[in-house]
């Protein structure tokens, strides 16, 4: 049976309006589970969150038949920054929707997040100002997510550069091989048609979840990765 993910994801971020500014992208994967992913406010409530995922579970039903052996759908929260929130299971038969969320025991070590949060600190103030007001180059989150995941929104453009990833990159290699270093945009002034996403370093590769044709038809030369 074919399902217009699209339409669902529109449906899902028009529910939310009023409530939160969210994104959602949807998907099929080859088992025919429908999923969901929903970027959210990091100062998001959980009590709203679970009210925002009943609400989208009802939508999901309108199109989406409940399965009699498996989930037959998903939504997985996430916040801009990159870390997962959980995610909300729902459509199988006899079963009542559950909110699944990570093992603590499989969080990270409070002191290794900490080694490294120091190692990124001073590799990035070598190069830049950090201001989490704005009013320098980026700015190094300074909570733990409770995943092996670090976050630095970037405020001025430039300051991302090739040679920047790519040391993050040797950082991550030195003991940190399965961390992810989450980029966030947030250029001020702010580019119109821009949005926060940003990059996913990893120590052997780069993921881009920003739409590269926009970044390069709104910043041109000043976007130097």
């Amino acid at each position: 049976m074919s399902y217009n993910t699209e339409a669902i994801a529109r449906e899902m971020v028009e529910f939310a309006a009023g409530i939160a500014h969210v994104r959602v992208e949807g998907s099929i994967g080859s088992d025919g589970v429908l999923s969901f992913l929903a970027t959210v406010p990091a100062e998001i409530a959980e009590g709203t969150l679970m009210s925002l995922c009943q609400g989208w579970a009802r939508l999901i039903r309108k199109s989406v038949p409940d399965r009699p052996d498996d989930w037959s759908s998903d939504i997985s929260v996430r916040l801009p920054w990159g870390p997962s929130v959980g995610l909300y299971a729902l459509g199988w038969i006899g079963h009542e929707d559950e909110w699944l969320v990570d093992d603590p025991s499989n969080m990270p070590d409070t002191q290794e997040w900490e080694t490294l949060h120091q190692r990124l600190d001073e590799y990035l103030g070598a190069r830049g100002k950090s201001d989490w007001r704005g009013g320098g180059d980026y700015y190094l989150f300074e909570e733990e997510s409770g995943h092996a995941d670090q976050s630095v929104t970037i405020y001025r453009i430039e300051f991302l550069t090739p040679d920047l990833v790519n040391g993050i990159q040797e950082i991550l290699r030195d003991g940190y091989s399965t961390w992810i270093v989450y980029v966030v945009l947030d250029l001020l002034p702010p580019v119109i048609g821009i949005a926060s996403d940003g990059l996913e370093i990893h120590a052997d590769r780069v993921v881009e979840k920003w739409d590269r044709a926009v970044m390069v038809e709104r910043l041109g030369a000043r976007l130097k990765v």
